[in-house]
Parts: structure tokens; C-alpha cells; sequence
């Protein structure tokens, strides 16, 4: 049973999936931070408030994913792999508000909840997506 756990922890994809999950989870709660904040105390509509969080705690994960759970320098390719990554995020946003709506405006949930489940849904496509197209290693 070690052996397994071991071998599994030296998988470069398991590592960087779960360093991926944790700089998700600080995202997600920069992000959850600035929903609650804004709705609560601004009385912002709750889609805008999301929408800003969202878009905040993209640049939060891609600096760190890039540079801890990808090991890439900060600098090499800077533009390029952000256009990427905002690319697969945006497409992200529009499935996480079209889930956090439904949720919200048809089954009652309350929007943090709703955005909870919205971020879950979407966090495995954006790992892959990223893993394969915007962090991928080239070969020079």
C-alpha cells in the first residue's frame, strides 16, 4: 500500500493536479470573498459580483499555477500562456455563470452555495485544458 501512495505522489500529473486543486481552493475563496462582499455589503447583482471575483482570482491562480505547480518562470512566455489561460477561463466563466443562474434563479439556491458547485464543476475540464494546452511542455 505504500509503495502505491508512494508511486502515485511521484507522478509529475498527480503532483501538479493536486497543487493545482489547492491554488484552485484560494482562488476560489479570493473569489467567493469578493461575490459575498460585493452582493452583501455593495448590493451589487450577484452575476457582477461573480463575474469581478472571477476574473480576480484568474490572475491570482495563473501567476501561482505558473509559477509553482508548473514550475515555469514568471516572464518566459508571459503573454502568450495568459491569453491561453484566460481563453479556457472565460469559456469557464460562461459555463460557471450559466450554472450559478440556473441554480440560483430556478432550483433557489443561495448563490454561495451555487458557486461552490459551479467552481466544482468546472475545475476538472480547466485543469486538463490548461495541463495540455496552456502549460504544456515544448520541446526546442
Amino acid at each position: 500500500m505504500n509503495n502505491k501512495i508512494s508511486n502515485l505522489s511521484k507522478n509529475s500529473n498527480f503532483v501538479e493536479l493536486i497543487k493545482f486543486a489547492l491554488v484552485g481552493a484560494v482562488g476560489t475563496f479570493v473569489n467567493l470573498s469578493i461575490l459575498y462582499t460585493l452582493t452583501e455589503f455593495f448590493s451589487v447583482y450577484y452575476i457582477i459580483s461573480e463575474t469581478i471575483g472571477f476574473l480576480v482570482s484568474v490572475v491570482h491562480n495563473y501567476i501561482i499555477n505558473k509559477i509553482w505547480t508548473f514550475k515555469e518562470n514568471l516572464h518566459e512566455r508571459i503573454f502568450t500562456k495568459y491569453f491561453k489561460y484566460t481563453i479556457i477561463n472565460l469559456i469557464s466563466l460562461c459555463i460557471n455563470l450559466t450554472i450559478l443562474f440556473i441554480l440560483v434563479e430556478f432550483y433557489g439556491f443561495w448563490y454561495i452555495f451555487a458557486e461552490v458547485v459551479a467552481i466544482s464543476i468546472a475545475f476538472l475540464n480547466n485543469f486538463i485544458v490548461n495541463k495540455l494546452w496552456t502549460f504544456k511542455k515544448e520541446n526546442f
